[in-house]
């Protein structure tokens, strides 16, 4: 820019921010190399930098020219570099939260600025933090490998106490949060404020486990016939790193089923080789074992020994030939691999069980203002020689200019816990300070992680909370029976009569908790009061029969029995339900007197007539046989509907009539109306049959055929009702069904 010589610095400034507004880059980068002043200057009130701007919008060219003219004319420490924004992101704070991993290469640099990375924003975030917060894999393998060998935990961790493990934990990353626990193995035992460990938030994530996730019966299906596999943490970061340093490519055109191909041919390749890599093992593990292997050798029976590659290659082969590669089998695809990532890091997670559970790791110590330990530099200084220490100079230079960052650990990985960490936890925003991950995974129905605790902690079955409720009474409270069921196959006896027998502070027992309705919280996510009141009571029931008899007559400390609770707590569920099986009684029972009345008309009427004795005409006709007995048929089912719905809404409609008899008595007034519609439009067309001229009869079948169609609908619409009806008669204990999956 010619007149950039000729205006004064703050013209030159202004001129600036205009021309980083409208991306006129060509004059910001003239204005970034005559004035160097710029290239600290705020532009807009949020603090953010020309270079802020560039790199939010991804321009890579801009941001190159712009850090040569910044490496040119500022030497050593790059203030520019560490100017910040009103939320307080550096320039690479903002490139590694938007996952441009080329723009934080460019800006840490070949002279390896690491000291940037551990600089931290308001919340105490680093870039590296931000990175895996916002789960930006290139940019998050880059910071990593940049400084796997200098990495501190104060770098891992913010203000509130949360590691990068927590925040990937809670927003579902556990991929990004099984990569974590292999590269910082040491922040398995650390807690944040709270006191909560990465077992605690794990185990608040029921979705992420499949006994806790409810899928659809085709979705289930597809689910089985997937494969995942585990993920093999070097591999994966072994492959970003190398497509990061690739040069990039042209780009070829391929048909548009090229995809779906070469996906097909990878899950083969994948069986096969997988099923060699086994074989090969198992002759090591033989050879290693021949006592075992030859007691094995039987186990297989009259299969083949590739019988599970086989199965497997089946299984996939079935959803590829039907075409199930839409929008569902990726769904499906990706809550499997949720499930798979997230068993993988309960088992990484507890290779140390006791830390693990405990969180000996202890809470973040953090105060506003960088404080460092010169001995924590030292001794990190001798373990990487070759490292640069202008990270660590940096924090010197921070705590000079006073800049407001979380404290800096003096003893990151080897601080000791002064305490235990439900004495360190806060009894607010419904945290409970004595809950155990143990505990939280009964309250969300996560039986893989129950079994696993119990596996490697057993005494953690005698864990409370702070109202004295022990595992199975928080299980039966929050309507978990998987979890009742496991504990009661997982239990001795005597552990188990101990369990039943506990009382909380209210001296409400198992049986007290079961009466308890949980309002519009849905645990069964079953739709409809009515269906709703049949599994609470269906519950009650079970718990009942775990229970001593002299449960029934137990008070609490408001001397109320359970029965009593149970009828004062669904009161207002008795209403709706009643209400709603009024409604549909009446519409049902109509609907089932207009079919009555065509029935019986159509059953008086003969077609083509009889002879002087009385018989008909064409008594010997087939079509005439399937109309008299679909006459009889519809009617018969007709009457038997009528009164299924009128004696629903003739009964008391009390809370023991909705446990078998209201359900038994509207799955036969809603089977009879089925039949006895399809025997109405069968009779019809038989009827019809005779009416229409010989040679126009071929014409007639798909007319025929078409009155099906609104049956169909019918039955389509009617069928979740009544599937959930059949199993709450059917079934002994309840279960939750899979109505939420599609909100």
């Amino acid at each position: 820019m010619s007149s950039s010589n000729k205006i004064s610095p703050q013209e030159a400034n202004e001129k600036l921010a205009e021309s980083t507004l409208e991306g006129k880059w060509q004059t910001v980068e003239e204005i970034y190399n005559s004035y160097p002043e710029s290239h600290t200057v705020a532009i807009s009130d949020s603090g953010e930098t020309a270079l802020h701007v560039a790199i939010e919008l991804n321009e890579e060219k801009v941001v190159k020219k712009l850090m040569e003219a910044i490496t040119k004319h500022e030497g050593g420490r790059k203030k520019a570099l560490e100017v910040r924004n009103q939320h307080g992101d550096t320039p690479l704070h903002v490139a590694a939260s938007r996952g441009f991993v080329k723009l934080c290469m460019c800006i840490v640099g070949e002279e390896n600025r690491l000291y940037l990375i551990s600089l931290k924003n308001k919340k105490g975030e680093t870039p590296l933090f931000l990175a895996a917060l916002n789960w930006n894999k290139h940019a998050f393998a880059y910071l990593y490998d940049a400084t796997k060998h200098s990495v501190i935990l104060n770098d891992l961790i913010r203000q509130d106490g949360d590691s990068i493990l927590h925040c990937a934990i809670r927003r579902e990353y556990f991929d990004l949060a099984v990569i974590i626990v292999h590269c910082y193995d040491f922040l398995i035992t650390h807690t944040n404020k709270n006191g909560i460990t990465p077992l605690e938030a794990l185990a608040t994530r029921p979705s992420a486990f499949r006994s806790a996730s409810k899928l659809s019966l085709w979705k289930l299906t597809l689910y089985h016939c997937i494969l995942v596999e585990p993920l093999d943490v070097e591999t994966t970061m072994d492959k970003i790193l190398r497509k990061m340093k690739k040069p990039p490519s042209e780009k070829l055109e391929f048909p548009e089923n090229y995809a779906t191909l070469c996906q097909a041919l990878l899950n083969l390749k994948s069986l096969l080789v997988g099923s060699w890599k086994e074989e090969q093992e198992k002759e090591k593990h033989d050879a290693e074992n021949p006592q075992k292997k030859n007691s094995e050798k039987h186990e297989v029976g009259f299969l083949p020994p590739n019988y599970s590659t086989l199965q497997q290659f089946i299984r996939s082969m079935y959803v590829h030939t039907l075409g199930l590669s839409g929008v569902a089998l990726k769904d499906v695809k990706k809550i499997k691999k949720k499930h798979q990532w997230s068993r993988q890091l309960l088992d990484k997670l507890m290779e140390k069980p006791y830390e693990a559970f405990t969180g000996r790791g202890g809470q973040p110590d953090l105060i506003s203002g960088w404080e460092f330990d010169t001995g924590v530099f030292e001794a990190f200084h001798q373990f990487n020689q070759g490292e640069s220490s202008s990270r660590f100079e940096n924090v010197e230079k921070e705590k000079e200019e006073k800049i407001q960052t979380p404290m800096l650990l003096s003893s990151p990985i080897t601080d000791s816990r002064k305490s235990t960490p439900n004495q360190n936890k806060e009894a607010k925003d419904g945290i409970d300070p004595k809950e155990t991950a143990f505990l939280v995974a009964a309250k969300n129905g996560i039986v893989e992680m129950v079994i696993k605790i119990l596996s490697k902690i057993p005494s953690a079955i005698h864990n409370t909370n702070t109202k004295k409720e022990n595992v199975l009474l928080v299980a039966v409270m929050n309507r978990q029976p998987f979890v009742v069921e496991t504990l009661r196959m997982k239990s001795k006896p005597e552990v188990w009569n101990n369990l039943v027998l506990a009382a909380d502070d209210d001296e409400n027992t198992m049986l007290h908790l079961a009466a308890y309705a949980l309002g519009d919280e849905k645990p069964w996510q079953i739709p409809g009061s009515a269906l709703q009141m049949m599994w609470d009571i269906k519950w009650f029931e079970y718990i009942k029969s775990i229970v001593p008899q002299h449960f029934n007559y137990r008070t609490n400390k408001n001397s109320k029995t359970a029965g009593e609770i149970f009828k004062t707590e669904h009161k207002d569920l008795v209403k709706e339900g009643s209400e709603w099986l009024r409604e549909t009684s009446e519409s049902c029972s109509v609907v089932a007197g207009l079919v009555a009345g065509v029935s019986f008309a159509t059953a008086s009427a003969v077609p083509g007539g009889t002879n002087d004795e009385g018989k008909p005409l064409l008594e010997r006709q087939p079509a005439f046989e399937a109309f008299a007995v679909s006459s009889l048929i519809g009617l018969c089912f007709s009457v038997t509907g009528l009164i299924m719905f009128l004696a629903i809404l003739t009964s008391r409609k009390e809370a023991r009539d909705f446990r078998r008899g209201l359900p038994t008595k509207l799955l036969l007034g809603l089977s009879s109306l089925f039949v006895s519609i399809i025997a109405m439009f069968v009779s019809f067309c038989c009827g019809h049959f005779f009416i229409i001229n010989h040679k126009y009869k071929t014409f007639l079948f798909p007319f025929y055929a078409a009155t099906s169609i609104p049956v169909a609908f019918y039955a389509l619409a009617q069928f979740p009702l009544y599937f959930d009806l059949l199993t709450a008669i059917l079934s002994k204990v309840p279960r939750a069904s899979d109505k939420v999956e599609s909100f």
